[in-house]
């Protein structure tokens, strides 16, 4: 053997003994972090059977008390209904949850005609609060990301068709998530200084790529999922709990909706959203920025508040789990209801026989713009 060749293969021998430790060290830290268990526990409940107007079959769990109001959690792109774990776990005492994956992402099935633009998954949000809201009752939604995006669509939907969006819903709450011009905002996408058309251009190749990525987790996929969707502040087992979700997302379901979320442009439907609207963000979101949540709140006919969460990316729920929580109970709060004793009571709120509607109005909240520190 050359001695160029004996060179390249000692490299080769030393990158791959390289990885292996880095991948050893990585799973070492993963083990040792306390987040890892909370994370891992699996989520319980009521699977209700759920087919979409196409036929497509969404999973969908019920957890929680029969007697409470109706939270109904949208995860966002490459997750499933597990993102809200720590949500679930913290609430389901005290409120009636309803968690589904979107079409194609974690146990429902792929769209039966390819179909993944904002209309379809508008319309499997649809179909899951005729299937799992009790009659005459008005659920608050709780979207994060794409399942923000989805709300804000739906919401716009029901305002073309004539009806009452306050009529279905209690109030609503749009986390980590834009509208519209999700490329010239990202932080993550290529091609700055090259012109807008250009960008976008690119920015849509980037979004819609089919390229394949790996189905175990590596050090360099560990890595880019940190990057893009967390903060480098977040727990080895946070990384690890995201990253596995993003990867499971098969290659077309992220393909097709990368390339809707490419194109979207919901801005005029956030003036439909006319309930008590909360808007979440977080300060070091690389893939919706906090000044999509300052369009949003200037946009929303009832804000109730824009909080921004310091040192947190995109994925909040799982990197600011209890700051998440009472976001979501204040929003249940603003819906005017007050909780049912059990597990986990409800910051702020006064202890009742059931979570019953309260005389309080959410309307005459005035706008505001909350940083939580703790």
């Amino acid at each position: 053997m050359t001695r160029p060749g004996r060179r390249a293969r000692a490299m080769a021998a030393a990158g791959g003994a390289a990885w292996a430790a880095t991948l050893v060290a990585d799973r070492r830290r993963v083990r040792a972090d306390p987040m890892r268990e909370r994370l891992a526990r699996r989520v319980e409940g009521r699977p209700v059977h759920v087919r979409a107007g196409d036929g497509t079959d969404l999973r969908v769990r019920v957890l929680g008390r029969d007697d409470a109001p109706t939270v109904v959690l949208v995860h966002g792109w490459t997750c499933a209904l597990e993102f809200w774990t720590l949500q679930l776990q913290a609430l389901a005492g005290r409120l009636r949850l309803v968690a589904y994956d979107l079409r194609g992402h974690g146990g429902s099935a792929p769209s039966s005609g390819g179909d993944y633009s904002i209309e379809a998954y508008r319309d499997d949000l649809e179909a899951v609060l005729r299937a799992t809201v009790p009659s005459g009752q008005r659920p608050v939604l709780v979207g994060h990301s794409l399942g923000a995006m989805t709300i804000v669509a739906w919401a716009a939907e029901r305002r073309e068709r004539g009806e009452d969006v306050g009529a279905r819903i209690a109030a609503a709450g749009l986390f980590n998530t834009g509208v519209g011009d999700l490329i010239s905002s990202s932080l993550v996408l290529p091609a700055r200084g090259l012109g807008e058309r250009i960008e976008q251009e690119l920015g849509q190749l980037v979004l819609g790529s089919r390229m394949p990525i790996p189905s175990r987790t590596t050090p360099v996929s560990a890595r880019v999922v940190r990057y893009v969707a967390l903060s480098p502040s977040a727990s080895p087992a946070t990384v690890a709990f995201c990253e596995r979700m993003v990867l499971a997302c098969p290659r077309d379901v992220r393909a097709n909706t990368g390339s809707t979320l490419s194109r979207l442009d919901l801005q005029a439907g956030l003036e439909a959203l006319d309930v008590p609207t909360l808007v979440l963000s977080g300060r070091a979101d690389r893939l919706t920025p906090p000044v999509h949540a300052e369009r949003m709140a200037e946009r929303l006919p009832r804000l109730l508040g824009h909080v921004e969460v310091p040192d947190v990316g995109h994925m909040a729920p799982v990197e600011a789990p209890a700051r998440v929580t009472a976001a979501i109970e204040r929003l249940v709060a603003a819906a005017g209801y007050s909780p049912s004793p059990g597990r986990g009571a409800m910051s702020g709120a006064a202890p009742a026989s059931s979570m019953t509607r309260t005389g309080s109005s959410a309307g005459s909240v005035d706008r505001l713009s909350a940083t939580l520190t703790g």
